[in-house]
């Protein structure tokens, strides 16, 4: 077999459709700039061989079997970043689902190559997932939750655990059943939920999800939770009235008055201690407890009442059945109320870059599909946002490529450009080091070794978009 030198001789090769090249096992990116997600250091005019789905050899020169399973796409002027992960989303709910065929399109073409599904129906979560894993559906990897450890009755999505002994056959059922960790939700009892963490230690299975009402968050640090999402509990755990304003929440929740619980965030607010927000912090860090604060999500839900929403052009991937329900007028809260959404998402700006400035670990996670919450495309919101708050670009995505991969134990397969790993990449238009918002202009999305350019990934978001309107 004659051999070939790919170097800087392969300007303007495009070789094969994406019709052709899902038959084929090599696949050559020439000419790339290639992040460095670890240091933020780019390698330019780089050759990137993939075979098999896996990244073989990547070097400024490189020799690759001549074959008509070869194909070369050159990558000159554009970035080559490792495949993102939404790590908070919920793709497979009991009630109105989404069409699999709309939702997990959504993801490959916006980029997102690995999603953590945080709590659904539990048989169609696995159904969507091995169907990916076998090749009958396109789809993102999945990490996936199963149903739901909460209080209420039992269905498709949601395990009760009213008692301690119920929580541990909880764990134990989603163990056993093949999901890969717990995710509990904010009604979970205080007795129940040591009792899921001293389970799941027990069955080495990670629990993860809200600080539940009648814990702290410093006692979730402490209890093992992997990671808290929406920044649940954080924020009146660093209130110099905890106790008081805890006792306050859990009687109006008793009493079913969430208008009152509603008000205490004015208090949580008004009370906030740096010291006591300080020490909380370090906890975090000594705990590895992760944060996945899904600030697009509570964005979204603090501006329902914008009539504007209507108007936003991702809606017409939103199936119509859905989109009914998302009506601003439906979902709206009183002027006091959002008022104060819009303040506590402010302040969960700050409080996110005081946490990453005291070294909390964080995860980017959208929350989608959350009514204004568009599966894919959020997670460019939240890196933006993030952003905002005080994170570099670097770190930004760093919390949507290496720190997922590290977070599911996956730094070996996922996360960075090196070889041996899965070829999850996509290529960028421009560097998203200097603008975050770069990593919209995606050229391609190389998934499992299978490459996706421009035009491929258009069509996806083209038939996402007719599957919706007949729903």
């Amino acid at each position: 077999m004659k051999l070939f030198l790919l170097g800087f001789c392969l300007f303007g090769v495009l070789l094969h459709s994406q019709s052709s090249n899902r038959r084929h096992s090599r696949l050559v990116l020439t000419n790339a700039n290639v992040i460095d997600i670890r240091t933020g250091t780019i390698a330019a005019a780089m050759t990137v061989l993939i075979e098999d789905g896996r990244i073989t050899h990547i070097a400024k020169l490189a020799l690759v079997p001549q074959s008509r399973n070869v194909t070369l796409v050159n990558a000159s002027g554009k970035f080559l970043l490792p495949g993102l992960w939404d790590m908070h989303v919920h793709s497979a709910f009991a009630e109105a689902p989404w069409d699999e065929k709309i939702i997990y399109p959504l993801y490959i073409a916006n980029g997102i190559t690995g999603i953590r599904d945080m709590g659904g129906n539990e048989d169609l979560l696995k159904q969507r997932r091995d169907a990916i894993r076998e090749g009958h559906l396109l789809g993102p990897h999945m990490f996936i939750a199963g149903p739901f450890l909460a209080m209420g009755k039992a269905d498709a999505q949601t395990i009760p655990v009213p008692n301690a002994e119920d929580a541990k056959r909880a764990v134990d059922f989603v163990k056993a059943d093949g999901f890969d960790f717990v995710k509990i939700l904010s009604n979970v009892p205080r007795d129940s939920y040591f009792a899921i963490a001293e389970e799941a230690t027990k069955q080495k299975i990670t629990f993860a999800g809200h600080v539940p009402y009648s814990i702290s968050a410093q006692e979730a640090a402490n209890a093992g939770q992997r990671s808290i999402e929406h920044l649940s509990g954080i924020l009146l755990a660093c209130s110099s009235r905890e106790q008081e304003i805890r006792k306050s929440e859990l009687e109006a929740l008793a009493a079913r008055n969430y208008a009152a619980f509603s008000k205490l965030g004015g208090g949580i607010l008004a009370s906030y201690e740096p010291e006591k927000a300080n020490k909380l912090f370090f906890a975090f860090t000594q705990h590895s407890t992760w944060q996945v604060p899904t600030l697009v999500w509570t964005m979204a839900n603090s501006h329902l009442d914008n009539p504007e929403l209507l108007n936003d052009p991702r809606l017409k991937y939103v199936p119509a059945s859905i989109r009914k329900a998302w009506d601003p007028a439906k979902l709206k809260t009183s002027p006091e109320e959002t008022a104060l959404a819009r303040a506590e998402a402010e302040r969960d700006l700050q409080l996110v870059n005081d946490m990453r400035r005291h070294g909390v670990q964080f995860l980017a996670g959208s929350d989608g599909p959350d009514p204004f919450v568009f599966p894919g495309f959020s997670l460019h919101d939240e890196l933006e946002l993030l952003v905002r708050s005080g994170f570099t670009p670097l770190q930004a995505l760093q919390a949507a490529t290496f720190n997922p991969a590290l977070f599911i134990q996956k730094l070996d397969q996922y996360g960075t450009i090196e070889k041996d790993h899965v070829a999850d990449l996509v290529l960028l238009d421009e560097n998203p080091l200097l603008d975050i918002r770069n990593t919209r202009k995606i050229s391609a999305v190389v998934l499992g070794g299978h490459y996706y350019p421009r035009t491929e990934l258009d069509k996806m978001l083209h038939d996402a978009e007719d599957r919706a309107a007949k729903e």
